[in-house]
C-alpha cells in the first residue's frame, strides 16, 4: 500500500469519527477510487448545525518533501469541472508545508471557485488532528505524539474551522445570486428615458399591449436593483455595468448594420439582439459563477439600452414617421 492510500484510508476512517464528534450527522464518508480525476480522495456527506446537506472534499498529500501549491490547484480546478456539487475543497499535507502559496494568492483562488478552500498543514496544528486517536496517528508518523492534547478543545476548534467554511460559501451563494424583485419605487434617471423607450416600442407593439408594461416594469426593476447594490455588492454591480458598457457598444455596431439592411424588420432585429444579448449574459453568468434572474436582468439592461438612446431597432424611415 502507497503512502498515499495509508493516508486516504486514515482521512476516511478518523474524519467518519471526526464528524461525529463535532456533531454534525454523517450521511457518508468515501474515498475515491484509486486514479479516478475528480480533484478529491475522501468525501464527507453530512448535515450542518442547521440541518442543510454539505458535501466537502478532502485532498491528502503525504509528502515529506515539498509539496507545491501548484499541484493543489490543478485538484480544485478538476473537481470544479466535475459535476459534484462542492461546499468546500480542504488540502490535508500532515508531514510538510504547503509552499509556493502566497496569501493573495490564496485569495485570488477563494474568488475563483465556487466552493471555498482552506489549506491544513504543519503550520495548522494537524499533528493534533490526527493524535485523538494515537493509532492513527502512530500508523501515519510512525511514533506516538508525545504533547499532552485537550480533546474537546482540538475538536472545537476544528468544528470552528468547519462552520467557517460553510459561512464562506454561504456568503459566496448570496453574493453570486443575481435576484431582481418588483419595486413600486421609481429609478433616479432622467424624465425622457420612458418616452423615448416608448418610442421604440411603438415601432413592433400596439400602443396598448401588455407586452410594453412588462419592457418598461423590467427595466425600472433593474434600474432600482443596481441602485440597492451600490454600497452593498460593489463589485457584482460593477461587472453588470462593465458588461452593460460592451453590450452598448455592440448596440451601436448592430443598429448601423441594422439600418443599411433594407430586407431586416424592426421586429426581428429586436428579438435577434435580444439573442446576442443573452449569449454574452451567459459568459458572464458562466465566468461569475452567477445564478438567479437571468431572464429578468437581460430584459432590463436590453430596455435600458434602448431607452438610453444606444440600441435602436426601428428604420430610418420609421424613425422619421415616428419622431415627426
Amino acid at each position: 500500500m502507497s503512502k498515499g492510500d495509508k493516508l486516504e484510508i486514515l482521512v476516511e476512517q478518523h474524519f467518519r469519527w471526526l464528524f461525529e464528534e463535532m456533531n454534525f450527522q454523517v450521511i457518508r464518508v468515501r474515498r475515491q477510487n484509486s486514479g479516478a480525476q475528480f480533484g478529491f480522495d475522501v468525501k464527507v456527506q453530512f448535515y450542518d448545525d442547521d440541518d442543510h446537506p454539505r458535501n466537502f472534499f478532502f485532498e491528502c498529500k503525504d509528502y515529506s518533501t515539498e509539496l507545491s501549491f501548484n499541484a493543489l490547484l490543478r485538484k480544485m480546478f478538476e473537481l470544479d469541472s466535475s459535476a459534484y456539487k462542492a461546499d468546500a475543497f480542504i488540502a490535508i499535507s500532515p508531514k510538510i508545508q504547503i509552499s509556493n502559496i502566497k496569501d493573495n494568492t490564496l485569495e485570488s483562488c477563494r474568488d475563483k471557485f465556487p466552493f471555498s478552500i482552506d489549506l491544513w498543514d504543519t503550520t495548522s496544528n494537524i499533528e493534533e488532528l490526527f493524535a485523538l486517536n494515537s493509532d492513527f496517528f502512530y500508523e501515519l508518523y510512525n511514533y506516538n505524539y508525545s504533547n499532552s492534547i485537550d480533546k474537546n478543545n482540538v475538536i472545537n476548534k476544528t468544528k470552528l474551522r468547519i462552520n467557517d467554511l460553510i459561512k464562506q460559501k454561504n456568503c459566496r451563494d448570496l453574493g453570486n445570486r443575481i435576484k431582481i424583485i418588483d419595486s413600486d419605487r421609481k429609478p433616479n434617471e432622467k424624465e425622457n428615458y420612458k418616452t423615448t423607450l416608448d418610442c421604440k416600442l411603438n415601432s413592433i407593439f400596439p400602443e396598448h399591449d401588455e407586452t410594453r408594461l412588462r419592457y418598461h416594469k423590467f427595466r425600472c426593476n433593474y434600474k432600482i436593483y443596481l441602485e440597492d447594490l451600490e454600497d452593498t455588492n460593489n463589485d457584482l454591480r460593477s461587472e453588470i455595468l462593465d458588461w452593460q458598457e460592451n453590450l452598448k457598444i455592440k448596440a451601436y455596431r448592430l443598429t448601423g448594420r441594422f439600418n443599411v439592411h433594407q430586407d431586416d424588420s424592426p421586429r426581428k432585429f429586436f428579438y435577434d439582439f435580444f439573442d446576442e444579448a443573452k449569449t454574452d449574459l451567459d459568459i458572464l453568468f458562466k465566468n461569475g459563477n452567477y445564478t438567479g434572474d437571468i431572464e429578468k436582468l437581460l430584459n432590463g439592461i436590453v430596455m435600458e439600452l434602448a431607452a438610453e438612446c444606444p440600441l435602436d431597432w426601428r428604420k430610418n424611415e420609421l424613425r422619421y414617421r415616428v419622431i415627426n
